[in-house]
């Protein structure tokens, strides 16, 4: 075999630089054997390892004079085609709102990107029944499939394939509408404000949904108010969407203030999240009064994924729940050490059981 076949089976040499891609280094074939020397950039999308990984400069910023010039993980994997996850989205739902599916993945892609510039969609392909994204790397894939279950419920499937260095992810949602909602024998006192914001019928039925839902996991609500705000220069140059949310339960009022930048799916499912994990807290106070040697569920953190944003907890039964950086409260997941106790509320997820939140 000649030294050209050898460099295009990916082979390693004899003699490797420190920032070679090579088998050895792990299951990705395009993982660096070595961290490289620093400062390294990427002359193809301008990323710069710093500080021990990959990052992106400041705005307007320059690489250093001198920095080492390569192509990175992400760069190459996309040059030559070859994916580290495949994501496939299908359904009747799909054909009625695929545009509002699009907005929502890069949205996501962006939020990801931002912190973590290998992990990017590499490309997408809308066929006639389903639509395929390939990523660069492998959490990604996850990431998109949460978001699309957090925010249209559906099917949502991550499959590791053994000896396979690519996830493939699948979300299906069959009904090509959301569910109409549920008339109550005593219609909720309910307060919908937008300032500036222009709610599409696709963003009304998902709020309206995700208050639904709301009160089916909390049935004593007695009133809610959801406030949405965009800033005055949103058209001209986007920004955050706001979305406040007010509920009056039985001796408390709650109130839930989150952002998102860009997209209006995103911002209201972050805020119904959040108000959900209040109203445990506040119904596990409830049951503290009626109740008042029953603790708060505990476990320890067995395995921490600081870069890929998830991890493991350990309960006292010995059984395992997945957790993501979104479910710790208070934006505290860099905190977060392996071995330490922290509190946990849990429910059973697509690929097992995980953690609506984590606190200590």
């Amino acid at each position: 075999m000649n030294p050209s076949q050898r460099q295009e089976r990916n082979e390693p040499s004899q003699r490797r630089p420190v920032e070679s891609i090579v088998p050895e280094a792990g299951h990705d074939p395009y993982r660096l054997v070595a961290s490289p020397s620093e400062p390294t950039v990427c002359v193809r999308c301008g990323a710069i390892v710093r500080d021990g990984r990959w990052q992106w400069l400041e705005a307007g910023a320059r690489a250093p004079a001198g920095a080492a010039e390569v192509v990175c993980p992400a760069c190459r994997r996309i040059a030559d085609g070859h994916p580290g996850g495949l994501v496939t989205i299908e359904g009747a739902f799909l054909a009625e709102h695929a545009s509002d599916i699009m907005e929502l993945l890069r949205s996501e892609e962006i939020q990801e990107t931002r912190e973590h510039p290998l992990h990017r969609i590499a490309t997408t392909e809308s066929l006639p029944e389903r639509i395929e994204l390939t990523t660069t790397d492998t959490h990604l894939p996850r990431r998109l499939v949460d978001a699309l279950r957090h925010a249209y419920d559906g099917e949502g499937a991550v499959v590791y394939v053994k000896d396979e260095d690519l996830v493939r992810a699948r979300w299906r949602r069959d009904d090509p509408h959301p569910p109409a909602a549920v008339q109550a024998e005593a219609p909720l006192p309910l307060e919908v404000q937008a300032n500036g914001v222009i709610v599409t019928p696709e963003a009304n039925a998902y709020l309206h949904e995700r208050i639904e839902r709301l009160r089916r996991f909390y049935p004593r609500i007695i009133s809610c108010r959801v406030v949405l705000d965009a800033p005055e220069s949103h058209h001209r140059q986007g920004g955050p969407y706001r979305v406040g949310i007010q509920v009056e339960v039985p001796g408390a009022d709650a109130h839930i203030n989150r952002q998102q930048d860009g997209n209006l799916h995103v911002a209201i499912r972050g805020a119904f999240d959040a108000a959900q994990r209040v109203l445990q807290d506040h119904a596990r106070k409830q049951r503290g009064e009626v109740s008042p040697t029953q603790k708060p569920a505990r476990a320890t953190v067995a395995r921490l994924f600081e870069t890929a944003g998830y991890g493991f907890l350990e309960t006292e039964d010995g059984h395992e729940v997945y957790f993501h950086r979104n479910s710790v409260l208070g934006n505290r997941f860099n905190e977060l050490r392996p071995g330490m106790n922290v509190r946990y509320a849990e429910e059973s997820g697509v690929d097992g059981p995980q953690a609506t939140s984590v606190d200590w």
